[in-house]
């Protein structure tokens, strides 16, 4: 995995040597930069070497036609194949790398060879002769991209600190995105004025004087083929993952895998065993029992056990009690965007001790619950359909009024059912779309209006982004909410801080089940396959019943979380009252510091 930079008539080959240097934590093995003074245009790379770790590899890479350039980030798993169709057709290569087929292929088809390309990547590619610029990125965001027009040209980047380097872009907040009642960002905001990210799926090209042009080149297509049998369904997609699996393992360096104990990690691993037989580490993490009093979770590190015992991994399981007032600044540096899940924290400390092990690439299991329907949330909002029409308002009212007499934890311990509860009961009363918005932490309507005084719900860029596929009728209503959190929350958040989170520590990762020919077949599938009979994931957990264990096929969900509310109680809590003080909040003009000192002490009771 690496970082790429352009700049393109807004600085110096200094600035681009100071914007790439910030992001040298993305690809710590070379570096590389290219001015091109005619056109005043820069690339730069960091490399973290993960195939053809020879010196060939290097970046900005130039075309065998000497005029097109390139800075890449990701992987192309199928590039040997497609390596081979190039010969046939006269392109010559030097060097073993997936970089110089990617260029080839670049080309050779022009944009279509976007949907030829099995991978993750972000990349540019610069004619040098006429000064154009091309920039794309993976069909699904799982690699970063972020640009600006701020400093009267074009820059473009892996991460925001980088573009924040440049003299000539300066950091403003944009309080139309940051009004939202979620805890992340939506492309194409990110919190910051005019700095940009690129949408999943999309290609942007640039020519100095004739502007910028953002155009989508891939989305999913949503259908629900009731036609198809479940058993069916389930050797097809179990094909689909065993090819997708397969194909991520190419690696010149060794490779492991996060290993939670949930359903997606685990089967993970099991299709990584089908296809290496040898030694192979996976990496999971508890917290101390001090620390999870206020969550009591479900022990992922017992099942995790279960499954490297089953499977053959050499487990490595650490205990955490990281000094979390200490590594906060350092995450929040590496996040780029304002993103407050504390899960990043996780994925940074199992990436950092997987570093330390020598593993570079880790699988993971990202993007499950969004596609295969897994979030808690999608049977919430199912069961408060029911819940809505067959319960009188009344009691309704009632039951609502009662939970709030009830603490979600005492000075000693949390109250999981109790938490659970008042959630649902939070958003149960709303409409279809505003149900699923609000039910996943995020702020309902009234809480918004509370804390965001003079704004409205569905003025927010929140609402804005996400209601087209919401309030569409074409599709069931369990469908729409896999779509909007694989189209959304998937690359906005979960793929946002996976990749933020493991290259802080010089790791990559790869996300099998969101190979897009996957995404693509589950989102022409029955809305049945995803949850039947109170059973989520269905189709997943037959799969899983074929390669693992029944009991961590079918053992409680738990998320991939931290121990917040302990923190949150304990040794942050003076930063809460630091950052969150009456006169802080109300200098930022963002929140209503009445509601937020309301939250604070509620949270406290």
């Amino acid at each position: 995995m690496c970082s790429i930079l352009a700049i393109s008539h807004c600085g110096t080959p200094q600035d681009l040597r100071r914007m790439s240097a910030v992001m040298l934590h993305r690809g710590p093995d070379d570096s590389g930069e290219e001015w091109f003074p005619e056109h005043a245009t820069g690339l730069a790379h960091n490399r973290l070497s993960i195939l053809d770790l020879s010196i060939l590899g290097h970046q900005p890479m130039r075309a065998e036609d000497g005029r097109h350039w390139i800075v890449f980030n990701g992987e192309i798993y199928n590039h040997r194949e497609l390596r081979a169709t190039l010969e046939s057709r006269g392109h010559h290569f030097r060097s073993s790398s997936d970089t110089e087929v990617l260029l080839a292929a670049w080309l050779e088809w022009g944009e279509d060879c976007l949907n030829k390309l099995s991978g993750m990547f972000a990349w540019v590619i610069y004619d040098s002769l006429s000064g154009d610029l091309v920039a794309a990125r993976d069909h699904i965001g799982i690699k970063p991209l972020y640009y600006t027009t701020k400093g009267g040209g074009l820059a473009i980047a892996s991460e925001i600190k980088a573009l924040l380097q440049s003299p000539n872009i300066t950091a403003e907040m944009d309080l139309e995105a940051l009004r939202t009642p979620a805890r992340f960002q939506i492309a194409p905001d990110t919190g910051f004025k005019g700095i940009h990210k690129l949408p999943p799926g999309h290609l942007l090209r640039y020519r100095h004087g004739s502007g910028l042009e953002v155009k989508t080149y891939w989305q999913i297509k949503a259908e629900e083929n009731a036609s198809l049998s479940e058993e069916e369904a389930v050797e097809e997609m179990h094909g689909l993952l065993d090819e997708a699996v397969r194909s991520q393992m190419i690696a010149d360096v060794p490779l492991g895998a996060f290993l939670s104990g949930g359903l997606d990690s685990s089967l993970i691993c099991a299709l990584m065993r089908r296809h290496n037989s040898g030694a192979m580490k996976a990496f999971t993490i508890r917290f101390s029992e001090a620390d999870q009093k206020y969550e009591r979770a479900g022990d992922d590190a017992h099942f995790a056990r279960i499954v490297a015992a089953d499977l053959g991994f050499d487990l490595h399981e650490m205990e955490i009690s990281p000094e979390v007032i200490q590594l906060l600044p350092r995450m929040i540096w590496h996040m780029d965007e304002p993103l407050s899940d504390p899960a990043a924290i996780n994925t940074f400390l199992i990436s950092q001790a997987a570093r330390e092990a020598g593993i570079l690439v880790l699988m993971n299991g990202v993007g499950g619950d969004e596609v295969f329907g897994g979030y808690r949330k999608h049977v919430a909002c199912l069961q408060a359909e029911r819940w809505q029409r067959y319960m009188p308002k009344v009691i309704r009212k009632g039951v609502t009024a009662l939970s709030d007499c009830f603490p979600v934890a005492s000075g000693t311990q949390g109250f999981v059912y109790a938490r659970w509860i008042k959630r649902f009961l939070s958003y149960a009363e709303l409409s279809p779309a505003e149900r699923y918005l609000s039910s996943d932490l995020s702020l309902n309507p009234s809480q918004y209006e509370q804390l965001f005084r003079g704004h409205a719900y569905r003025d927010s860029r929140f609402w804005e982004l996400q209601k087209e596929t919401l309030l569409s009728e074409d599709l069931s209503y369990l469908t729409r909410m896999c779509l909007n959190d694989t189209r959304v929350f998937l690359p906005d958040h979960n793929l946002t801080y996976s990749d933020k989170a493991s290259m802080a520590a010089s790791i990559e990762t790869r996300p099998p089940l969101v190979d897009p020919r996957i995404v693509e077949r589950m989102f022409q599938m029955p809305p049945h396959l995803r949850i039947f009979g109170g059973m989520q994931k269905r189709l997943l957990k037959r799969i899983g019943e074929r390669l693992l264990p029944k009991s961590v096929v079918h053992r409680p969900k738990a998320s991939f979380n931290s121990p917040l509310r302990s923190w949150i109680r304990g040794p942050l809590k003076g930063v809460v009252e630091e950052l969150l003080s009456d006169d802080r909040v109300r200098n930022r003009g963002l929140h209503s510091p009445v509601e937020v000192r309301r939250i604070i002490e509620s949270d406290r009771a």
